[in-house]
């Protein structure tokens, strides 16, 4: 009798086993985080600002000729956005508009005697802004600082309290914001991000009650935001299928 095909059998079968041991197994590796490409975001915040006044009233020696006072409100906007990623740096510019409601009312300004009741109010109805951005991306967060021009669309108005008329004037103004934030990748394609800004509008004089060049009202309109905000991103790499052996 022969024995060898026997071995032979015991061997194959243990061959078999380590090809079996040794096949490759799928595996998915999720690709690095990559913040290059374009983005739109939603977002909402709140803001709050000082506005201060000068006011040149020769009729009236009991006026107030200086008020400091403060404004505040909510916005929502839509943002579009561009990075570009070098190694852990990022580089991007995004501009952004607001519809806003951030208001506010001086006290009274004249003291009188006698008192009118007369008051300041200022209204932020929509502000935005073009941006450059610097980041720094520690995988899915990213922290910027960023900064540019700024325009809004202000409105102030003197109301007369018991002695009408009224005067208001709105100006599109010009100005500069600074700012920094936090960003973070959730999900394939979605970030989040929270963002504080200042604003500058700068200073004009928008009412001019008479053509005495020292009877008119003038701004100065500075104003802080802070924006809660979700992003998405047209960057998304599909996950990558290797072979574990």
């Amino acid at each position: 009798m022969f024995a060898w095909p026997h071995c032979c059998a015991a061997e194959r079968a243990g061959s078999a086993a380590d090809l079996a041991a040794h096949s490759p197994t799928p595996q998915v590796v999720t690709p690095a985080i990559s913040w290059n490409g374009f983005y739109l975001r939603a977002q909402g915040g709140g803001g709050w600002g000082s506005n201060e006044t000068y006011l040149g009233a020769p009729n009236d020696a009991a006026f107030i000729g200086t008020q400091s006072y403060n404004t505040s409100g909510g916005f929502v906007s839509g943002v579009i956005g561009y990075n570009v990623q070098t190694g852990p740096v990022v580089f991007g510019v995004e501009g952004d508009y607001h519809w806003s409601a951030v208001t506010g009312r001086s006290g009274v300004i004249n003291v009188g005697p006698p008192s009118v009741l007369d008051s300041y109010y200022t209204e932020l109805r929509s502000f935005g802004d073009i941006k450059g951005r610097l980041g720094y991306a520690d995988g899915a967060t990213l922290w910027f600082v960023n900064g540019g021009a700024a325009v809004g669309d202000v409105l102030h108005r003197y109301d007369a309290g018991l002695a009408p008329p009224s005067v208001s004037a709105s100006d599109t103004r010009w100005g500069w914001t600074a700012g920094a934030g936090v960003e973070y990748m959730f999900a394939a394609n979605w970030s989040a991000k929270l963002e504080y800004n200042y604003l500058d509008l700068g200073k004009v004089a928008p009412i001019q009650y008479t053509p005495a060049i020292n009877d008119r009202s003038e701004w100065k309109d500075t104003f802080h935001t802070v924006k809660l905000g979700i992003n998405y991103h047209f960057n998304s790499a599909s996950p990558i299928v290797s072979a574990k052996y």
